[in-house]
């Protein structure tokens, strides 16, 4: 079993600036585990993002997209197996595998233990003074973590990607705790979804 894990996002028909909106962002992670009966399973998990009481909630059962098994053999359904016919998922799929292996091959090859997340923006009526802002088509956006802290009401979520690479590798022997926790105004879980649930 690989003690990584890789994590990523993809964008859907997101306009091309700086900042994405929530809806149009996934999260993808890659990792080993073995299951109840000791089988390897190698789990490619999709997962979107929604706000829930000014906490964005990426990830966990609500918020499943996809969880498949690459080491089970592709078939034409819905469930655990890649559909074949599902281009983009497969070529996805298949990439991510091969960067892992690679990773696991190579011991120098650069690893995190931390997840990095994008920098979280979004919309408020008003903004509070002395508050970093951007403007989109006439919309005020500031941090969300600000707008949490201040109680404000807010409104769309946008996230910045600069800099954040398209895939991270996270090293370490318990990938449930890598890939779930929080990180600031950010609540993760891309462990456990309606096809996973917690032991």
């Amino acid at each position: 079993m690989r003690p990584f894990a890789l994590v990523g996002y993809r964008t859907r028909a997101a306009p091309a600036e700086p900042l994405i909106p929530l809806e149009r962002l996934s999260f993808v992670a890659l990792f080993d585990e073995r299951d109840d009966e000791d089988r390897l399973l190698t789990r490619l998990v999709g997962a979107r993002a929604r706000l829930v009481d000014g906490t964005l909630v990426v990830g966990g059962p609500d918020n499943t997209l996809f969880d498949k098994d690459l080491r089970s053999a592709p078939c034409s359904a819905d469930g655990r197996r890649l559909d074949p016919r599902d281009a983009e998922l497969s070529e996805l799929a298949l990439g991510w595998e091969q960067h892992l292996e690679r990773v696991n091959r190579h011991p120098h090859y650069p690893r995190r233990n931390v997840l990095r997340w994008p920098a979280w923006w979004c919309e408020v009526d008003r903004a509070p003074p002395d508050c970093p802002t951007h403007l989109i088509a006439n919309r005020t956006l500031i941090p969300l973590e600000t707008a949490t802290a201040c109680g404000l009401s807010i409104g769309h979520v946008y996230a910045d990607v600069t800099g954040l690479p398209k895939r991270q590798v996270l090293a370490g022997a318990d990938v449930r705790r890598l890939l779930c926790g929080t990180a600031g105004a950010v609540s993760f879980d891309l462990f456990h979804t309606q096809f996973h649930r917690a032991r």
